[in-house]
């Protein structure tokens, strides 16, 4: 005959206690690296030192490319046609049209279109 083995209880409560046990003891292990939760171990980095430009003043025949960098065909095109302030820009691109249009209710159109002429 061979031998059951049979567990108590007890012994299955001890294995979940030693369990437990060893995972607080890991967890608390890894916090130790940490002194506070609250306030940072590292000191606050020094302040950047003013650079040099390192940019050439732009040439006066070079294009500007405008206080936010270079654009896109779209935006270039859309900005070519030279329309003074307040005045309203002609719907070019496809989106544009699709999204301005008179068929969308005007709570669902972007509020760029407020920029140009209606495409319909």
């Amino acid at each position: 005959m061979l031998p059951t083995l049979r567990r108590s209880k007890a012994s299955g409560e001890t294995d979940v206690t030693r369990l437990f046990i060893a995972m607080l003891v890991v967890s608390l292990a890894g916090c130790t690296s940490t002194s506070s939760l609250f306030t940072p171990n590292e000191p606050p980095a020094p302040p950047p030192a003013p650079e040099q430009s390192a940019v050439p003043p732009p040439s006066p025949d070079a294009p500007a490319a405008g206080p936010r960098g270079p654009m896109t065909p779209a935006a270039s095109a859309a900005a070519a046609g030279g329309a003074a302030p307040g005045e309203l820009l002609e719907c070019v691109t496809q989106s544009c049209k699709i999204n301005c249009s008179q068929k969308v209710k005007p709570q669902f159109r972007p509020k760029w279109c407020a920029n140009f002429k209606s495409p319909d």
